[in-house]
């Protein structure tokens, strides 16, 4: 019985062992739960608010672009008039 306890394996074993049964418990608890479903709200706040942002500034290029254009006199004002 003595050659088990000093058997480098055994304790390889039964460290695994150990570490299934924390691990299960530690994903199974309520604080896990929140942690991971308020994190997965941040990262879909945060993908949200950089689609604002990126759509904010592809409108306020295009917004200067046709400033510039129309100061250039490169527009063509009569295509853009809605006909009825």
């Amino acid at each position: 019985m003595n050659k088990f306890y000093k058997n480098e394996k055994f304790w390889y074993v039964i460290a695994g062992a150990a570490a299934i049964v924390v691990g299960k418990k530690i994903l199974k608890s309520d604080t896990t739960r929140n942690l991971a479903v308020s994190g997965l709200a941040k990262g879909m706040k945060l993908q949200s608010d950089a689609k604002v942002a990126f759509q904010n500034i592809q409108d306020e290029a295009s917004d200067i672009c046709y400033d510039a254009k129309e100061e250039a006199g490169l527009t063509d004002n009569e295509s853009e008039e809605v006909v009825d």
